[in-house]
C-alpha cells in the first residue's frame, strides 16, 4: 500500500481523489500548471463580472454529497446548492418555446402545448428512465476492464440499459414530435456528442433534469472546486500551482514526475490531466485513434442592464437541428445555423455582477480540431452575428448596445489552457465503444501505481459522474472497496 499519492492536475477530479485519500492518511500532494484549482471548473472576473468559464450548472446532487459523506464532513459547511425554478427554458427557430419547471406537472402541461398526449408520455418516460438510473448509478462507482463483458452476470445490462438503442431512438418511443424529442435529447451535446450517436443510458441525464432537478451554487460554479479544495486541505493534502508536470516515469519501483522546478518522487501516481494527453506527452506512448467529443466556441459578457425573457438556462435550436449535429460532428464543418445555450447566473444569483447588471455566458459547440479548422476566426463574426440576433428577438434589445465587457474562449485554447487533445472540450465522446467496459479505465495495468481519474476515463464526463470516478480510484489505491461501490472489474 502506498504512503505518498502524487495528483496531477488539480481539476474537480483530482481534488476529489486529494480529500479522499487525504482523509484516508495518504500523504497527497497536487501539482497544478495553473495558478489555482478547478481546470475546466475555472472563473474569469473582470470588472466585477465574475464569469464561469466552463461546467454552468449541477447535476446529481447526492453524488456531490457522497464525496464530503466519504470525508466524514457536511455539504453544507462548505457548499450552498439552490434548486432553480424554472430549470431552463428551450427556444425552438419558430417562435415557440418550452419550459422545464422544478414541478413536473407544471412541466407536463408545458408540453402538452407542443404535442397532445405528451404529458401521459412523460410519466411513462420517466418511469422508464427510473429503471435505468436505478441500474446505472451503482456501476458509476465501479471501473470495468473489456473482460468483465465475459462475466454473465452483467449480461442482462444490455438489454435492460437498451445498448444498443441511441438516445434519440429510445426517446422517439415515447414522443411524436421532434421538438420534444429534442428537448429530452439535447443533454447528450453536454457530454459533447449527438443523441444520434449516444447510448440511451445517457438517458440518466434526463433523469437528474426532471427527477433530481437542476442546482446553482450560490456564488457561482467555482465554489464547487473551491470547496472541493477546502475539503481536500482541511484533510491535509497539499497543493502545488504553478507546477506543470511534463513527464511520468517509474524507476525501482518510485515515480519520478518531472516540471521545470525539478523532480518529485511518489510511491504512486493519480493522473487528472486530460486521458490522451498524458498517454502522448507524459507517458511517451502512441494512442489509438479514439473518437473525440466537439468543442465549443464560448463568449462571456458583462451587460450594462438587466435582460427581460430569459431563464437562467437557455437554449436556442437550430432551423435544422439534425443537420446542424450532423455538421459538428460527421462532417467537422462550422455549423451554417447553430444551435448555442446561454446561462444568465445572475437571474438567481446578482452577486456574480455589478448591482443592476448582468452576465452572459454563451456556449456555441462546434467541431474540435481533429480534422475540424482551426481558423476559428474566419467564422466567427457570422457566428456572433447568428447568436446576437436570436437573443436580440427573445429579450427585445440590442446585446451588442449593451456590452460592458467583452472575452471569448476558442477551441484552440482547451489545448493551452487545459492541455485537451484537438480542444476536445468534453474529452473522448461517449459513443457505445468509449463507455463503460470499452472507457480507458482508472487503474493502469501495464505501470502498477498510476491511476487515472477524469471525464476521459471511466465512468465518464460531467461534474457528478467525474467526482463519482475519484471514490473508484481512492477505493482502488487504498484497497479497501466499500460495499457496492470502488470494485475493480
Amino acid at each position: 500500500m502506498p504512503k505518498t499519492v502524487a495528483i496531477v492536475g488539480a481539476g474537480v477530479g483530482g481534488l476529489a481523489t486529494a480529500a479522499r485519500l487525504a482523509h484516508k492518511g495518504y500523504e497527497v500532494t497536487v501539482y497544478e500548471k495553473l495558478a489555482h484549482s478547478g481546470g475546466r471548473n475555472n472563473m474569469l472576473e473582470d470588472c466585477a463580472f465574475k464569469f464561469d468559464m466552463g461546467p454552468s450548472f449541477v447535476l446529481m446532487p447526492d453524488l456531490f454529497e457522497e464525496l464530503f459523506r466519504y470525508c466524514q464532513k457536511d455539504i453544507k459547511d462548505y457548499l450552498t446548492l439552490l434548486a432553480l425554478d424554472p430549470g431552463y427554458k428551450i427556444f425552438y427557430p419558430d417562435g415557440t418555446s418550452f419550459t422545464v419547471y422544478k414541478d413536473s406537472q407544471r412541466t407536463a402541461q408545458e408540453m402538452e402545448r407542443l404535442e397532445k398526449g405528451s404529458s401521459e408520455a412523460f410519466e411513462r418516460l420517466i418511469k422508464e428512465i427510473s429503471k435505468i438510473y436505478t441500474q446505472v448509478k451503482p456501476l458509476l462507482y465501479h471501473c470495468f476492464s473489456p473482460l468483465a463483458l465475459g462475466n454473465p452476470r452483467y449480461w442482462p445490462l444490455i438489454t435492460r440499459l437498451k445498448t444498443f438503442q441511441s438516445y434519440w431512438d429510445f426517446t422517439k418511443r415515447f414522443f411524436k414530435s421532434d421538438k420534444l424529442c429534442y428537448a429530452f435529447t439535447f443533454e447528450a451535446m453536454f457530454v459533447g456528442v449527438s443523441p444520434f450517436e449516444t447510448p440511451a443510458f445517457y438517458s440518466i441525464i434526463t433523469y437528474a433534469d426532471h427527477v433530481q432537478k437542476i442546482y446553482h451554487p450560490l456564488g457561482g460554479m467555482y465554489q464547487i472546486p473551491r470547496a472541493i479544495e477546502k475539503l481536500a486541505t482541511d484533510a491535509g493534502a497539499r497543493l502545488r500551482y504553478n507546477c506543470a508536470i511534463n513527464r511520468i516515469r517509474k524507476c525501482r519501483g518510485t515515480f519520478l514526475l518531472s516540471c521545470d522546478q525539478g523532480s518529485f518522487e511518489s510511491d504512486a501516481v493519480v493522473v487528472n490531466a486530460d486521458y490522451a494527453y498524458t498517454q502522448t506527452d507524459l507517458l511517451g506512448r502512441k494512442i489509438p485513434h479514439f473518437k473525440y467529443s466537439c468543442s465549443v466556441y464560448l463568449m462571456y459578457l458583462g451587460l450594462k442592464k438587466k435582460l427581460t425573457g430569459l431563464a437562467h438556462h437557455n437554449l436556442f435550436f437550430a432551423q435544422d437541428l439534425r443537420k446542424n449535429l450532423s455538421q459538428i460532428f460527421k462532417d467537422k464543418t462550422m455549423p451554417e445555423d447553430p444551435s448555442f445555450y446561454v446561462h444568465v447566473p445572475t437571474v438567481t444569483d446578482p452577486s456574480l455582477a455589478p448591482a443592476g447588471k448582468e452576465i452572459l455566458y454563451i456556449l456555441v459547440p462546434v467541431p474540435n480540431l481533429d480534422g475540424g479548422s482551426g481558423n476559428f476566426s474566419l467564422f466567427e463574426k457570422r457566428i456572433q452575428d447568428i447568436v446576437f440576433e436570436r437573443i436580440n428577438a427573445t429579450a427585445g434589445v440590442k446585446i451588442q448596445d449593451l456590452i460592458e465587457v467583452r472575452h471569448a474562449f476558442y477551441p484552440s485554447d482547451f489545448i493551452s489552457y487545459y492541455n485537451i487533445k484537438h480542444g476536445a472540450t468534453f474529452g473522448l465522446a461517449h459513443t457505445l465503444m468509449q463507455s463503460a467496459f470499452f472507457r480507458p479505465m482508472n487503474y493502469e495495468t501495464a505501470t502498477n501505481g498510476l491511476y487515472y481519474v477524469g471525464a476521459s476515463t471511466q465512468p465518464g464526463g460531467g461534474l457528478p459522474v467525474v467526482i463519482a470516478g475519484s471514490r473508484i480510484v481512492a477505493d482502488l489505491i487504498h484497497n479497501q472497496p466499500a460495499e457496492g461501490t470502488g470494485n475493480k472489474e
